[in-house]
C-alpha cells in the first residue's frame, strides 16, 4: 500500500501513513496530553499498548527528550508504518516497536514492568470496513475492554500511571474495571466536540495501588460554532500542551 508523511503537533512531528484507510485521529494526540513534565520527571519508561501508526508515541518522543516507548501491536503493517515514522523522526533506541498481543502476552514480555502504560484500544462495536487493516485497528471485533484494561496494568510498577483514550459512552466500563484492577487517583477528562453537544471522547488516567478520591475535570470543548479549533484545543492539538499546562 502507498504511504505519505503527514505531521502531527502543528508540524513538530512526521507520521507516515497509509494514503487511504486507517489514519492517526486526534485522539491520539489528546490522550498523549494527558502525560506532564511532572509525572515525566519520575516516569521514564512507557509502553503504548496498540502502538498502531504510532501517534500517541511520537507525540511523547517529541515533548519529552528523555523518556523512552515501547510500542506493540498485532499488526506487521502498522508496525512497519511506526518504524518508518521512527525513521523519519531520528528518534534511534528511544523508541522500540516489536510485535506483541497484550491480552496473550510471551514469557519475556510478561516479566516487564513500566512506569506509565498507555493505550488508545480498538473501541468501535461491530465495524465492519473492508478494509482489513483498518478493520482490526478500530474494531473492538469481540475484545473484551476490562480484560484488555487489567493486562495493561498487570504491566505496571506500584504507583505507575495507567491511561486511556475511549468513547465517552464506556467511562462506567473504564471505571469499573480500574477499581477491579486497585487502581486509585482516577482524573477523568471529557471532550466535547462543540458547546452544546454530549460528550463524544474521554480520557481517564489512574495510578496503581493509590487510595486518592477521583476528580473529574470540568468540559474541554474542542470546536467552535465556525468549526475552528477552540483556543485549548489548539494549545493541546497543535502545540503540544498537556491538560495540566493550560
Amino acid at each position: 500500500m502507498k504511504t505519505e508523511i503527514d505531521t502531527l503537533l502543528g508540524g513538530r512531528v512526521k507520521i507516515v501513513q497509509f494514503e487511504t484507510g486507517v489514519k492517526v485521529s486526534s485522539d491520539a494526540v489528546l490522550l498523549a496530553s494527558v502525560i506532564d513534565e511532572k509525572l515525566i520527571k519520575k516516569a521514564k519508561n512507557i509502553l503504548d499498548v496498540g502502538v498502531g501508526g504510532g501517534g500517541v508515541s511520537l507525540c511523547l518522543l517529541s515533548r519529552f527528550d528523555d523518556v523512552k516507548v515501547l510500542g506493540i501491536d498485532i499488526q506487521d503493517e502498522m508496525i512497519e508504518l511506526s518504524h518508518q515514522s521512527k525513521i523519519q523522526n531520528n528518534f534511534g533506541d528511544r523508541w522500540t516497536i516489536q510485535k506483541q498481543n497484550v491480552l496473550n502476552p510471551d514469557r519475556v514480555f510478561k516479566e516487564m514492568e513500566f512506569d506509565v502504560v498507555i493505550t488508545n484500544p480498538p473501541y468501535y462495536k461491530g465495524h465492519t470496513s473492508p478494509d482489513k487493516i483498518k478493520a482490526t485497528a478500530h474494531s473492538e471485533q469481540g475484545l473484551d475492554l476490562s480484560e484488555w484494561i487489567t493486562m495493561c496494568i498487570k504491566r505496571l510498577k506500584s504507583r505507575g500511571i495507567f491511561a486511556i483514550v475511549h468513547k465517552a459512552e464506556r467511562l462506567d466500563d473504564i471505571l469499573s474495571a480500574l477499581k477491579q484492577n486497585s487502581m486509585g487517583k482516577i482524573e477523568v477528562f471529557l471532550f466535547y466536540s462543540k458547546k452544546g453537544d454530549v460528550a463524544n471522547r474521554v480520557v481517564v488516567r489512574a495510578v496503581k495501588s493509590q487510595r486518592s478520591p477521583a476528580v473529574i475535570y470540568p468540559p474541554i470543548i474542542l470546536h467552535n460554532d465556525d468549526g475552528s479549533y477552540t483556543e485549548r484545543a489548539n494549545e493541546i492539538l497543535l502545540n503540544g500542551k498537556s491538560l495540566f499546562d493550560i
